[in-house]
């Protein structure tokens, strides 16, 4: 076999499948008997990614043209991208994105296990052997693709993620709404924020209702779904919440002789909103046109496949870099402050700021913007003087 990818995520699944359309022989190794199951993202993406994945309509539960942020007291902030807006937003069915990406890799030749939770891997010089229950393989080269589970980046001396957040996560039916709610400020969610996500499911209108936070998300969620404004919202009583953590900074290195990391395994989403799914795609991506060249050249040691990382650092490092100092200024705000900031949102110039900037993938330079701003700057960067 030439390579075995751990993990049968968005990006464990992509990888195969670009390794399998440049002829290599690819097995996926799925811990869960089906893939997509169990749902653990929110499901919200751009249609760039939309576009990377060629994703179809009937994936699409929604589209979004409106966001309100809610400041922990006072009016919400209300972002509108109708129109001449350059991005359009898509809420996902992602059980149904996984499915899709898997009938993709198999369409291009990969073999996907299910049920297969991999227990063992050992880099060698001539090969990789992958342990999953009875099977054991062995592959020229593997893609750690196995999402918040660091077991064996941290065996392999690769490092751990800079930092974890948990979430939870419930979907219920409920009234039908136009836009995506966001709640911000120190009681609501401790270093980051909640969201109430409009969907229409099988003909039904229903909200996904998380959060991420750095404390129990669980007891932050609940607070929320107990809300007067939320609870008359909802036409049932909410269910067990999906709890995951989230990395907000990636791992030491992510390679190794003969081995590759991407997405969530190597730490690497969005640190501002810990989302995943477009920067998992992207490595991964990177990751097989590494491989690819590799298998052509016969390198696949590992000073040749320190390539993928100097090439994804080179395409997400300015964005991580900008986006992790921006997140430990939000997390020193006091509530006060966390109004103030929501309030200028709201003003007519930094609207205009916002659709001139924000891009939902690349963050840089809408944060930029914002630092730069004079009616902002003071407030930001006074954190960094406590």
């Amino acid at each position: 076999m030439d390579v075995a990818v751990v993990g049968g995520g968005p990006a464990g699944l992509f990888v195969a499948a670009r390794c399998a359309e440049a002829g290599l022989d690819v097995m996926v190794f799925e811990e869960h008997p089906d893939i997509g199951e169990p749902v653990h993202c929110t499901g919200v993406i751009s249609l760039e990614t939309a576009e990377l994945v060629k994703l179809t309509e009937d994936i699409v539960l929604k589209r979004v043209r409106r966001a309100h942020l809610w400041p922990p007291s006072g009016p919400a902030a209300d972002i509108v991208w109708d129109g001449g807006w350059r991005e359009q937003i898509l809420a996902i069915d992602r059980g149904a994105l996984d499915r899709s990406l898997a009938a993709q890799a198999r369409e291009a030749g990969a073999v996907i296990a299910t049920g297969a939770r991999v227990s063992s891997i050992s880099l060698g010089d001539d090969g990789v052997d992958v342990a999953a229950g009875e099977r054991r393989v062995r592959a020229r080269a593997c893609v750690l693709a196995c999402g918040v589970c660091y077991r064996f980046q941290r065996l392999l001396g690769l490092g751990l993620p800079g930092r974890v957040l948990h979430t939870a996560q419930l979907e219920v039916d409920a009234v039908a709404a136009d836009g995506i709610d966001l709640h911000v400020g120190r009681r609501v969610a401790p270093d980051g924020f909640a969201w109430v996500v409009p969907v229409r499911r099988a003909g039904r209108d229903r909200l996904k209702i998380g959060v991420m936070a750095s404390g129990d998300a669980g007891a932050c969620l609940d607070r929320l779904v107990a809300r007067a404004d939320l609870r008359q919202r909802l036409l049932a009583e909410p269910g067990t919440p999906v709890r995951r953590l989230v990395p907000v900074g990636h791992i030491g290195k992510t390679y190794a002789e003969r081995l590759l990391v991407v997405g969530d395994a190597g730490g690497l989403t969005k640190p501002t909103t810990g989302g995943g799914i477009f920067y998992g795609l992207l490595t991964a991506s990177i990751a097989a046109d590494t491989l690819i060249e590799g298998f052509q050249q016969g390198r696949l040691d590992e000073g040749f496949l320190s390539g993928y990382e100097r090439r994804w650092q080179e395409r997400l490092g300015p964005e991580l870099r900008v986006a992790s100092w921006f997140r430990y200024l939000l997390t020193r705000l006091s509530d006060t402050e966390i109004d103030a900031l929501v309030r200028a949102l709201a003003r007519h110039d930094l609207q205009a700021l916002l659709h001139a900037t924000a891009r939902f993938n690349w963050h840089r330079d809408l944060i930029l913007a914002l630092v730069r701003h004079r009616g902002l700057s003071g407030l930001l960067l006074r954190t960094l003087m406590r």
